[in-house]
């Protein structure tokens, strides 16, 4: 079986869940949604995925194996501790396994929402994964992606994000559970893909920074003004690296963008940048 494996936490990943399925829909079996009833923080939530099925057709929720997890037995109260943050992050990450029945050969994407692996890549990846079959032959492969941060056409070209994975699942079944399922593996030889990062509303972005893995870092930025500032003069408020943005015209440089997402720009409107 091939997957692929990603988590849900708010509305505005539904647009972005739907481009992933879209980009995969001729190369996988099934995707795997994950609710959690938890935030990173700590912070209970209502599991909400299903209030938004309607958004994808027949066809697509055909694919669609959706975990809406209560975790309260393994998840931590990490409001300003980062460290138990990143632990429940973690258990999110590997949680799917007490889910669904993997076997050692299946091929795992282990994605977050707005990571999308472009359709043009997905059978060379699985072809190099099905065909490593002796203990030297690479299992994991970490997949570059171009970064978009702000607006989904705001690329920070002097960044290469390789987090995501496309693996065998032995790779990470035999660390036990949870395994992150994430930053392990040989650097796959070309970009694959694009991370649509905090593009997202102001509002969002608030309530992001107030639930997700870094907020103890990150409390004071926590402001619609400051949110918004950062956005309209294209500044990085998180550390002082080097943020340097390319604005790409989404209707020539259709290199950088999932096919997808020409059939539903509408769904994107407010996140293109100028």
């Amino acid at each position: 079986m091939i997957y692929l494996k990603t988590i849900f936490s708010t509305p505005s990943e539904i647009k972005y869940l739907k481009l992933n399925i879209q980009e995969s829909y001729d190369h996988i079996d099934k995707i795997i949604i994950c609710e959690f009833n938890y935030t990173h923080t700590g912070k209970k939530r209502e599991l909400i995925f299903q209030k938004y099925l309607n958004y994808f057709n027949d066809e697509e929720k055909k694919k669609i194996i959706y975990i809406g997890a209560d975790i309260t037995e393994y998840v931590r109260q990490a409001m300003n501790n980062e460290d138990v943050a990143h632990e429940n992050e973690k258990l999110m990450r590997g949680y799917f396994v007490k889910e669904v029945k993997i076997k050692d050969d299946d091929i795992i994407f282990s994605l977050d929402a707005d990571e999308i692996v472009f359709s043009q890549y997905y059978a060379e990846i699985i072809h190099k994964l099905q065909n490593a079959k002796w203990p030297w032959q690479r299992k994991s492969y970490r997949l570059p992606i171009r970064q978009f941060f702000y607006k989904i056409n705001y690329h920070w070209e002097n960044l290469k994000f390789i987090s995501p994975v496309a693996c065998k699942a032995s790779y990470f079944l035999k660390k036990g559970f949870p395994a992150q399922w994430r930053d392990e593996g040989r650097i796959y030889s070309t970009y694959v893909g694009s991370h649509y990062s905090w593009c997202i509303s102001i509002d969002e972005m608030v309530s992001k920074i107030n639930n997700y893995a870094h907020q103890e870092q990150f409390a004071h930025l926590a402001n619609y003004e400051t949110m918004k500032n950062a956005v309209e003069d294209k500044i990085y408020p998180f550390d002082d690296r080097k943020f340097k943005i390319n604005v790409i015209d989404i209707d020539t440089k259709k290199e950088y963008f999932p096919k997808s997402i020409y059939k539903q720009l509408n769904e994107f409107k407010e996140l293109i940048g100028k």
